[in-house]
């Protein structure tokens, strides 16, 4: 079952009838990919949490800094991005998606989006795959051997070299076991000085009462949602060595990385209600493909 949807039953006019946490997110972000029944819980969402679409924001941006800051410093040119989810509406240069962040850093990228929704791959096939380098599949992220030896998948990513994962608001919509056997099944199947980069909503932070509200707000749509602890999400990386400066709030990472650096955050809006980290496998982080 795909991570960003569920089984949906249409109306008479083709319409789902259940919302998806891809096309909810789409109408938090004034996108046009959405419909009513979506569109009815995001308003229950925004009800408990007001600070929810600023939320998306600061994470979107936090994405672009962290895929510049791996094609650029840290030298990936190969990226996987799981859980992908609809193209951003209103696209900036402060929110790329992944290939146009990796590409803004140095030419040479390819970028493999993953989704389980038809809906979200069929957009990003239009709108995201449509550079050369990159590809949208439909396959189940839990899957990740099976995943890896799509011959579409392996025909843009060579994986022989390192990779950059992308797990960004992916894993609270995952149960722990599926979470945790995702995690080692990358640090498995990957090239050595492969990266994995994780952000997470959290009971932890400042937001903590409203995210246990958005749980429940979820949870009355049949959407289930697992907001988890610092100590949570870090168990669930397993094998992957946590790079500085560790699970950190979103808004706070990246804070003293020169030209990829985040702002100290200087205001309500600029915080997250989630945690980051960038995890590596660093057995051989020489082999880093440049």
């Amino acid at each position: 079952m795909s991570v960003t949807s569920l089984p949906i039953n249409p109306d008479a006019g083709g319409r789902p009838l259940r919302p998806t946490a891809a096309r909810v997110l789409d109408c938090l972000t004034e996108g046009n990919e959405h419909h009513g029944a979506d569109r009815e819980l995001a308003g229950n969402l925004k009800r408990v949490a007001p600070w929810l679409p600023s939320s998306v924001m600061v994470n979107r941006r936090h994405a672009t800094r962290v895929v510049r800051y791996l094609a650029g410093a840290a030298g990936y040119r190969q990226f996987l991005d799981l859980g992908c989810g609809l193209p951003y509406a209103n696209e900036t240069d402060q929110t790329l998606h992944t290939h146009g962040a990796a590409l803004s850093v140095r030419n040479d990228v390819c970028t493999v989006y993953v989704d389980n929704d038809p809906g979200v791959c069929a957009h990003a096939n239009t709108e995201l795959a449509a550079h050369e380098g990159t590809l949208a599949v439909q396959a189940d992220v839990t899957d990740i051997d099976r995943l890896l030896t799509m011959p579409q998948v392996t025909k843009v990513l060579d994986l022989s070299h390192p990779v950059a994962v992308l797990a960004h608001d992916l894993l609270p919509w995952i149960d722990d076991d599926a979470a945790f056997d995702l995690a080692c099944g990358l640090h498995r199947r990957l090239p050595p000085g492969s990266a994995l980069s994780v952000t997470h909503a959290s009971t932890e932070t400042s937001r903590s009462e409203a995210m246990l509200a958005l749980r429940e707000a979820y949870g009355g749509a049949g959407i289930a949602f697992r907001p988890r602890s610092r100590g949570h999400i870090r168990a669930l990386l397993g094998q992957w060595h946590m790079e500085t400066p560790g699970v950190v709030p979103t808004e706070l990472w990246g804070v003293g990385y020169g030209r990829y650096a985040q702002t100290i955050p200087s205001g309500p809006d600029t915080f997250s209600g989630t945690y980051a980290a960038i995890t590596t496998n660093p057995t051989a982080r020489s082999s880093r493909q440049e």
